[in-house]
């Protein structure tokens, strides 16, 4: 199957790939009416499940550009009577170059407590979640029953995309739905039911109050439209979606998101707020810094190559340096307290900053880069964030090592224990 791969890196490489031009009527109910040659029977139908800033700003509006009627399924009551009412939205796309809106069509929504949704799922073409992982186990039970319904009635695969960000989100969900089926029900979705995962990517800027009151559907986003996933997991035919990139072995693209993306963005966020800074892309444009988080992305990126093999060196690179540019992006507005929030959960041993120094030393790379930016994690103290305070009151109290043990989950013996005390204590 050809697949179409849209890079989209800098603004004036945007481009709407499709435009539908209106030809989709809908009833009161938000169902599509039979209105002439391009009706909802001859279009396929995609399920996005999460109408958040995901949901919308990026793998909605993939599944409309790539020509699906697009259905999501929500509980926020006003969302769905919003979506229903426009069958449709827009797509803000936001760099240091400007702005252009971007229209998403076909659209409609459908409560995900009701009947109805069981019934867009047994028919869909393709789906996708974007809830956020601690939502995840609530909606499995939905799901279930929509694969049942599924099995009982066209018995057709359906393949999920799950755009969590969730280290082996296939493997938690695959989990939370088989508790809801029976093993007949379990050894059909085992053979038809794919969990697709995802490594999301694409910056979405928080809205101002006067942006959300003017238009509660409008989301902001930035130019990159990357979505890779896993080629493996697939069940049914890889979908034809603008930007999909389908790898394997996709460990790569989950790590290459945690370890560079992840660990890159904290490390900037950690040593803005050490000079003052207020804003990310403020951060950015100071010399030192992005040097630090440069030299920081690059040791990850050595351990990757080490790994996944020298062939995809120039991937990693032009990765880097996207990175960088991207986080320069002043429309995007974001703020070091936010990217740097929450310091006790990204300095746990599976996370971006700790996690990234270990797979440095696993891969023979030296770690030092990243282990600067677990010091200036360790002096993040920003003011309501419950997180940095409990940090920052267990140095004071505890003292280092315990912090390291605790929050790190290293050892006294690992290597990198000591080299977190020598940096800290230099």
């Amino acid at each position: 199957m050809f697949i179409i791969i849209a890079y989209i890196s800098h603004f004036d490489e945007l481009k709407e790939i499709f435009d539908m031009h209106g030809m989709i009527e809908y009833n009161r109910k938000g169902n599509v009416k039979n209105t002439g040659s391009r009706t909802a029977n001859k279009m396929k139908k995609a399920i996005m499940y999460g109408g958040g800033n995901i949901g919308r700003g990026f793998i909605g509006k993939v599944f409309s550009d790539s020509g699906y009627e697009v259905c999501f399924l929500d509980i926020m009551q006003d969302l769905i009577d919003e979506m229903n009412a426009r069958h449709g939205y827009t797509v803000r796309i936001v760099s240091n170059a400007g702005e252009q809106n971007c229209e998403v069509k076909n659209v409609r929504a459908v409560n995900a407590a009701t009947p109805e949704a069981l019934e867009e799922i047994a028919t869909c073409d393709i789906m996708a979640t974007a809830v956020g992982v601690n939502v995840l186990p609530k909606i499995a039970p939905t799901i279930a029953k929509g694969v049942v319904a599924r099995m009982e009635g066209s018995g057709k695969p359906l393949d999920i995309i799950l755009c969590e960000n969730q280290l082996e989100a296939d493997v938690l969900m695959r989990g939370w739905i088989n508790d809801c089926l029976t093993p007949q029900q379990r050894a059909w979705a085992d053979k038809n039911l794919g969990l697709v995962e995802a490594s999301i990517g694409r910056m979405v800027p928080p809205l101002t109050p006067e942006m959300r009151a003017k238009d509660r559907l409008l989301i902001c986003v930035e130019p990159y439209a990357q979505l890779p996933v896993d080629r493996k997991a697939f069940r049914g035919e890889i979908p034809d979606l603008v930007g999909l990139v389908p790898y394997s072995p996709f460990g790569f693209y989950i790590r290459r998101k945690l370890f560079i993306h992840n660990m890159g963005h904290a490390i900037c966020a950690y040593l803005g707020y050490m000079k003052g800074y207020s804003y990310i892309y403020e951060a950015m444009a100071d010399a030192e810094i992005q040097q630090a988080v440069r030299l920081a992305m690059k040791a990850c990126g050595e351990a990757l190559i080490h790994e996944y093999g020298e062939d995809l060196r120039q991937n990693v690179e032009e990765n880097i340096e996207d990175l960088i540019f991207r986080f320069q992006n002043r429309a995007l507005g974001d703020t070091v307290s936010r990217v740097g929030g929450d310091p006790a959960r990204k300095l746990r041993r599976n996370d971006r900053l700790v996690g990234a120094a270990l797979y440095c030393m696993e891969n023979d790379v030296d770690a030092t880069p990243v282990v600067k930016g677990i010091w200036a994690a360790l002096r993040f103290d920003a003011e309501n964030d419950a997180s940095a305070a409990k940090v920052q009151a267990d140095l004071k109290n505890q003292g280092l090592d315990f912090v390291i043990k605790q929050y790190m989950g290293l050892d006294a013996q690992e290597p990198l224990f000591d080299l977190i005390k020598t940096i800290c204590q230099a």
